[in-house]
């Protein structure tokens, strides 16, 4: 029988290993912006990289096969941000972090091959990449940071042909992150200031065309230099910012031209992502032609385009069919539950829009024709989007999207119940579903195992040395005025952090807690079985386009609740502008160098607003135990200090005080179970000290502690007895008091806030070491056996809302560490002030045990006690006023 000639499959499989062994991936890294990229081919470039097994781990001594694989990671990453998939581009970016890092040190130090751009190009398009990233999540510092780190790589290295797109990105990250301050003389003032940026930078990339012999006129075609399509393709991003920058400030004609000279470069290089956006401006600066320009968009080969063309079309067209369009679409949607973040990453902005445009095209309609499911549909979105969200980072973004679907179904709520429980109940359950749920998620999941010291440390931090001689009494504010270096330095290091923070949520999602719905009847039953104890939840609702029923518009409220003795009772209609204006009114008080706290106005203003219109509900007999649970701007009034007309007591020396984050955590997490807990003999106090004149630490000494049970990281106050040899203060002395875990944990320094629109919020010095983020706390510190935690330092508690409704700042970051009861202040501190509050509530915790082994102690009790000695103490208000300085959360 005559042998088969045929290949035999082990010649098939040497043939195949045979031809990927020939591919040259450098050369297909180098041209995926412009011929994978472009046509939207990136498919088939990613299956070569695959298969010639460039997305793997491999050793870092090579630095061609480690410039390699951080290649093949970029065009991965470019892959995951055209298709929206945005927690798979986070996964491979934190997958890939070491190695472009690598790169990025030897080319700092001239270690990268001087002749050959290869490993300086992966890199520089890998922290391209990243920023992508970033910037698609609304991270805009961390965006511009890792744009401005790509630039800073392909201008030394000499890739000319790179920098267009690299400075496009960089520029509008910039703009994204100045934000609100950039926009207080008006969005168009503002976007006509970033016009001029875009024209000057067009004019340096049209010089360093023309130094590198790029025609910037006639647009390319096929056969044009590879690198002067790359580019030229960042040339058209450049000119398609401008036309973006000059519709936005009102000037369509000038957009449309600018467009068309974008459109035909994309046209000319087949770049099928940019013609889709060019053709979405069209639309919208051209009215007229509007149907013609998303008609071609829908023929363009980009899924997302498709979808934009869709919606727009359907928004378009007249009565009931425009509607069902968008119904059908919202139903495509709706069924996309797609587990690889399609629906996290693709759908958010989308969705909302739709379900904005379907809410606007039913109120056009004659109001029998209107469909009943409009707020149905806005809050499934809510509920549907957030559950598929596993990043912290996503889900505030997300919630600073949806919640305005709560607010008006709050407001909904509100304007239609009435007295009855029932109606109440409906209220709280609405304002618990859409406020402090990142928290809430955080306590469901499992703690983070604490990390190790962060690599990046803010060189030049401030240190107690460093602080001059200060007239008056001392204050723990910063050690010194921070130079415009060490804020930026400062800002680097908290986007730094958080984005440490976030990406440890990649490999331990964050799991959605689900809603409680009978949230309102534990909170009656926790009233009903604490005789004398009142709860207080403000809210916030609003509903700018109307109610159902022809109610019209309710504007931004605030709301206050209470629950007392099993009855809740609403206060509504409060202008919640009058609430922001009084956060404003707070922080300047504190922003005044000279007396940096509340005046005696702002907390009679306090209570004017936000205690008397509910105060006859609160007070109705002996009040034993009142909480406090704000809401947004509320979180940053002092509410404790609150003075009401004709009296000279702060509120929390008028009843016993405390404050919660939300319902929530309060009741169903059982922190109200903090207020009385067993004291023991054998409880660990310890204490992280970042000291000097000015913050003295002295609350530790004279609490009656026993030595053995003391530990302290930093330079101890004379008289303190303790053990052990004090650790320095810096992470390895916090690693070695987070080892105790320790019942009581005290913080005694100096704190500061950052502020800003972006990588802002408060920070503690960590003696001249470095400084302590809120992250770090989340991170770093874990406090699985804590009965109470002190922040003695400046501002600690400021920075906690967000614009989502969820609970930022160290509060956040000690619930989910496991802290117990945490006391902070809220403005620039006395140090004596401090140091009498936090050596009494030492102190009433071991004269609680006598001689017992244990003993139960009441802090919100002993806290109260101390503040009423404050009114022996100082006959006057201001005095009073600066001697109350901690809030309480349980």
């Amino acid at each position: 029988m005559p042998q088969s000639t045929s290949p035999q499959p082990e010649d098939s499989v040497s043939a195949l290993l045979a031809l990927i062994g020939r591919l040259d991936v450098e050369d297909v890294i180098l041209r995926f912006d412009v011929d994978f990229d472009v046509p939207m081919r990136q498919d088939g470039a990613l299956r070569l990289l695959r298969l010639a097994g460039e997305s793997g781990h491999g050793g870092r001594n090579d630095i061609r096969a480690t410039a390699r694989r951080v290649g093949a990671h970029w065009c991965e990453v470019v892959h995951a941000d055209v298709t929206y998939k945005l927690f798979t581009g986070l996964q491979l970016i934190k997958a890939s972090r070491a190695d472009a890092r690598l790169l990025h040190d030897l080319h700092l130090r001239g270690e990268l091959p001087a002749d050959d751009p290869f490993a300086a190009y992966a890199a520089a398009r890998w922290f391209d990449g990243e920023g992508r990233i970033r910037y698609r999540l609304g991270s805009f510092t961390s965006a511009r940071i890792s744009f401005g780190t790509a630039v800073g790589i392909a201008r030394r290295a000499g890739l000319w042909w790179a920098l267009p797109d690299l400075r496009g990105n960089r520029e509008r990250a910039r703009f994204e992150e100045q934000g609100q301050p950039m926009r207080d003389g008006g969005e168009a003032a503002a976007t006509g200031g970033f016009v001029t940026e875009l024209e000057a930078l067009l004019r340096e990339i049209e010089e360093l065309a023309h130094l590198h012999g790029v025609d910037v006129v006639v647009p390319p075609t096929p056969g044009t230099p590879a690198r002067h399509r790359e580019f030229l393709r960042g040339y058209s991003n450049v000119l398609h910012n401008l036309a973006i920058a000059l519709r936005e400030a009102g000037r369509p004609e000038e957009s449309l031209a600018v467009t068309a000279r974008s459109l035909a470069i994309s046209e000319g290089l087949g770049d099928v992502y940019r013609v889709a956006q060019s053709r979405t401006n069209q639309a919208l600066c051209d009215p007229e032609n509007a149907q013609r320009h998303f008609e071609e968009l829908l023929t363009l080969p980009w899924q997302r385009g498709r979808a934009i063309a869709r919606q727009n079309l359907a928004l378009r067209s007249e009565g009931g069919r425009g509607l069902e369009d968008l119904r059908r679409l919202l139903d495509e949607i709706e069924q996309d539950d797609s587990p690889d973040g399609h629906h996290a990453g693709l759908d958010v902005d989308f969705y909302a829009y739709t379900v904005r445009g379907y809410q606007r095209t039913a109120e056009a309609l004659p109001p029998e024709h209107r469909p009943e499911d409009v707020l149905t549909r806005r809050l499934g979105l809510a509920r549907s989007v957030r559950s598929a969200i596993a990043l912290p980072a996503y889900k505030r973004t997300y919630a600073r999207h949806m919640r305005p679907a709560f607010l008006h179904a709050i407001a909904e709520a509100v304007v239609h119940g009435h007295d009855a429980q029932a109606d109440q109940e409906r209220v709280l359950s609405l304002v618990e579903e859409s406020a402090g749920r990142e928290l809430l998620d955080l306590l469901g999941s499992s703690h983070p195992s604490s990390l190790r010291p962060p690599a990046h440390r803010i060189a030049g931090a401030p240190s107690p040395e460093a602080s001059g001689p200060r007239r008056g009494p001392a204050v723990r504010a910063p050690l010194r005025a921070a130079s415009p270096e060490l804020t930026e330095a400062l800002r680097e290091v908290l986007a730094e952090r958080e984005r440490e923070y976030e990406e440890h949520f990649l490999d331990a999602p964050l799991t959605s807690v689900p809603h409680d719905e009978d949230i309102a009847h534990r909170l009656v039953q926790y009233t009903l079985n604490h005789p004398g104890s009142a709860v207080v939840r403000y809210f916030r609702y609003a509903a700018p386009d109307g109610v159902t029923g022809g109610a019209g518009a309710v504007p931004d409220s605030l709301g206050i609740m209470v629950c007392r003795d099993g009855r809740l009772t609403t206060v509504t209609g409060i202008p919640y502008e009058k609430v922001a204006d009084l956060a404003e009114l707070v922080w300047a008080d504190i922003s005044d160098p000279e007396s940096p706290w509340p005046s005696e106005a702002t907390c009679r203003h306090v209570w004017d607003l936000l205690l008397a219109p509910v105060w006859d509900r609160v007070d109705a007999g002996a009040t034993t135990h009142l909480t406090l649970i704000p809401t947004d701007h509320v979180f940053a009034v002092p509410l404790h200090v609150a003075v009401a007309p004709g009296d000279t007591r702060p509120l929390a020396a008028r009843v016993p005080l405390s404050h919660s984050v939300s319902v929530a955590a309060f009741v169903t997490q059982g922190r109200h179970l903090l207020k009385r807990q067993l004291m023991e003999q054998d409880d660990d106090l310890t204490a992280l000290l970042s000291t000097d004149a000015d913050a003295s630490g002295r609350e530790l000494v004279g609490t009656g502690w026993h030595p053995g049970r003391v530990f302290v990281a930093g330079p101890p106050p004379e008289g303190l007895e303790y053990a052990e040899p004090a650790h320095d203060a810096d992470w390895d002395g916090l690693s070695a008091l987070v080892a105790k875990e320790p019942e009581f944990f005290v913080y005694a320094g100096h704190g500061t806030y950052l502020d800003g629109p972006e990588a802002a919020g408060p920070l503690l010095h960590l003696g001249s070491h470095d400084v302590l983020t809120q992250f770090d706390l989340a991170l770093r510190v874990s406090l699985p056996r804590n009965k109470l935690t002190v922040l003695g330092a400046c501002v600690a508690g400021q920075g906690m809302r967000s614009d989502g409704g969820d609970v930022l700042g160290f509060m956040r970051s000690l619930v989910i560490s496991g802290a117990g009861a945490v006391c902070l202040p809220l403005w620039y501190v006395l140090d004596i002030a401090l140091v009498r509050t936090v050596r009494a509530l030492l102190r009433k915790s071991r004269q609680v045990l006598c001689d017992a082994d244990s003993a139960p102690f009441d802090i919100v009790q002993a806290l109260h006690e101390h503040y009423l000695t404050v009114l022996d103490d100082y006959p006057n208000l201001a005095g009073r006023i600066q001697h109350t300085p901690l809030a309480l959360y349980l």
